[in-house]
């Protein structure tokens, strides 16, 4: 039960489910999922995935801080809503991760994200066919 590091086909049905129902199953797939560097993570109970997401090495500068990892395509199973699996999993990538990160996060998530140690960064922008994001980072800094 918990944090594990899982293939990429284990993320794909809650991407789908969640993050682009309705959609065809190719555009689950980001550039970037079978790069070397790339980590997929799921949270696991009783053999089933609750919740999923994947961290890309995608460099990016915070006021002169260069951030290295990117999380991408985070999904809780709706079915689990309100259970707090979601912010396990978070806090459980937090400490596998150990080091800073950052991501898009829907509109719909941010409050999430805030609650679980991330801060906004800048205005709201729009992802084509998938909506309002916010560029958010973990508050915590290289050599903290």
């Amino acid at each position: 039960m918990g944090l594990q590091e899982v293939g990429l086909e284990d993320v794909i049905p809650l991407r789908h489910d969640v993050l682009r129902p309705g959609q065809a199953i190719e555009t689950c797939y980001f550039e970037g999922d079978d790069a070397e560097t790339t980590r997929h993570f799921a949270w696991v109970e009783d053999g089933r995935v609750m919740s999923i997401a994947t961290v890309m090495e995608v460099k990016r500068d915070f006021d002169g801080q260069t951030v290295a990892y990117q999380l991408r395509g985070m999904a809780t199973d709706p079915k689990s809503a309100g259970q707090g699996i979601g912010s396990a999993f978070l806090q459980a990538l937090h400490r596998e991760l150990d080091d800073a990160w950052w991501c898009n996060a829907r509109e719909v998530a941010v409050r999430f994200y805030e609650r679980n140690g991330l801060v906004k960064i800048g205005d709201a922008f729009d992802i084509p066919g998938i909506g309002p994001h916010y560029v958010m980072r973990t508050k915590k800094t290289a050599g903290s």
